[in-house]
């Protein structure tokens, strides 16, 4: 185990935050660094050199912040372990099983490696058996589990709401403009610093293409980019939806909202028309969901971006030339592509490990897919499939008035619009990601939304009688 200079600067200010701060603190320190997802705090050499996020070591800091005693303590344990129980069987299976049913399974079927073969034949596959990547998403799995502990107790300090969107704005705003520099201040100096920052063992890709640039700010690939900041971009506006910090949330969603669209990601342009979409159905089925100023804001924004990317094509036709084909390249011709297929073969093996399996799964990290859908139905069986999705009905509530309404507690509010990201953000994942594992963003935007959204239950019989729309709001 090898600690890098960010792992140093993590546990430097981790021990002078778990000493001098409280909670809520620490877990901004913590989502700050969240933003350093191309860096490498540890490096496991015992284990091919894997590596440790920032976020997942200063998440080991927060996790001791939590356990340590205090006034109420255990039982903002008990309240988090009860609200997660689902969430924590389908991990504690998938950790069990990446050690256990590789073994038992051994050589039954032909897997992708997770971790991607260089130079290799696209449909490459070898015997299925334990590797050391089964060892490092269990570690991952662990770490999404600590960190919905560590966020619901968190949440349950007082005005913890208003922390948590400050801190979501501002890591909008700063991955935003980190990704902007990457593209505006290419070629430069700049490129150096940002490299700096990617000093994790990760696939560092060419992102250029005829000239252009593609954004990734200090992470490995746009993909990965875009994702992250996609999770944090359904977040921060569904709070400024719902006037929580307005004037942060809404500026902060705003520039990453720019970002995103010119980052040329497919992953991004999916979870954009998606989101776009699931708005647009809250507005026509639940009138009131969204205030007419802030749903002329949207509309007017984006017929602002369309029209100065139209006026700026037509005063250049070369360079409308040029942007044609490099947004076909990576949007409309992937579909056709190798990488395609190659996908379509990656997220086919969750679907023959689980028929393989009798239903019991491979483990995690015992292959590869291109979905997290198939990624868990592969990797965890039944038992992972039904209680991550018991998990996930518990934390958007369906049945619940402020799941499509407006409500006035900006408590309340925030553990909605958390309930929104935390599904909302697997929608990139459906077709792209390569792990059961959704992350530990995700897993702090449920520990989030299932302690927010958590109301007295005086107040939760009086929302039960007075619906507007037929649809139940009573606490869990």
């Amino acid at each position: 185990m090898l600690p890098t200079h960010f792992g140093v600067l993590v546990a430097g200010i981790a021990l002078i935050l778990l000493w001098r701060a409280n909670m809520i603190a620490m877990l901004r320190m913590t989502l700050l660094f969240s933003l350093m997802g191309g860096s490498a705090a540890i490096i496991l050499t015992a284990l091919g050199g894997s590596t440790i996020q920032p976020a997942i070591f200063a998440l080991g800091f927060l996790f001791l912040k939590a356990a340590l005693p205090g006034p109420g303590q255990a039982q903002k344990f008990q309240l988090a372990a009860q609200d997660l129980s689902f969430l924590a069987i389908f991990i504690l299976y998938g950790v069990a099983g990446a050690f256990i049913l590789p073994n038992i399974f051994a050589g039954t079927i032909d897997v992708t490696p997770l971790r991607p073969i260089p130079n290799g034949y696209i449909f490459a596959a070898f015997p299925l058996s334990f590797s050391s990547q089964n060892i490092t998403s269990a570690v991952y799995l662990l770490a999404t589990l600590i960190a919905a502990l560590c966020g619901h107790i968190a949440s349950q300090g007082q005005k913890s709401e208003i922390a948590i969107a400050r801190t979501a704005a501002t890591v909008c705003g700063v991955h935003a403009l980190l990704g902007l520099s990457s593209v505006v201040l290419a070629g430069t100096a700049w490129v150096s610093v940002l490299k700096f920052f990617r000093n994790g063992f990760y696939a560092q890709l060419d992102q250029t293409f005829d000239g252009f640039v593609r954004m990734n700010g200090i992470w490995p690939e746009p993909a990965v980019f875009a994702a992250y900041g996609f999770a944090w971009l359904v977040f921060t506006t569904e709070l400024w939806l719902r006037n929580v910090e307005p004037k942060w949330t809404g500026r902060g969603a705003a520039l990453l909202g720019i970002a995103l669209l010119i980052s040329t990601s497919t992953t991004a342009y999916i979870g954009l028309s998606a989101y776009g979409l699931i708005i647009a159905l809250r507005m026509l089925f639940f009138p009131g969901s969204v205030s007419m100023r802030k749903a002329l804001v949207l509309i007017s924004g984006g017929m602002v971006g369309l029209a100065a990317t139209l006026a700026l094509l037509a005063f250049s036709p070369d360079a409308a030339n040029a942007f044609a084909d490099f947004v076909s390249k990576f949007t409309v011709d992937k579909a056709s592509s190798a990488s395609a297929l190659q996908r379509g073969f990656w997220a086919k093996q969750g679907i023959d490990a689980f028929w393989a399996t009798g239903g019991l799964g491979v483990g995690p990290g015992s292959f590869r897919s291109s979905s997290i859908v198939t990624a868990v139905i592969g990797s965890t069986g039944l038992i992972g499939c039904t209680a991550i999705i018991v998990h996930l009905i518990r934390v958007f509530k369906p049945h619940y008035r402020s799941t499509y309404l407006r409500v006035d507690n900006p408590r309340q509010a925030t553990g909605v619009a958390a309930s929104w990201a935390a599904i909302v953000m697997l929608i990139p994942a459906t077709f792209s990601a390569a792990s059961p594992d959704p992350g530990f963003i995700w897993g702090f935007f449920c520990g989030f939304a299932l302690a927010l959204r958590r109301t007295p239950a005086d107040t939760a019989k009086r929302e039960l009688h007075s619906s507007e729309i037929g649809l139940p709001d009573a606490v869990l």
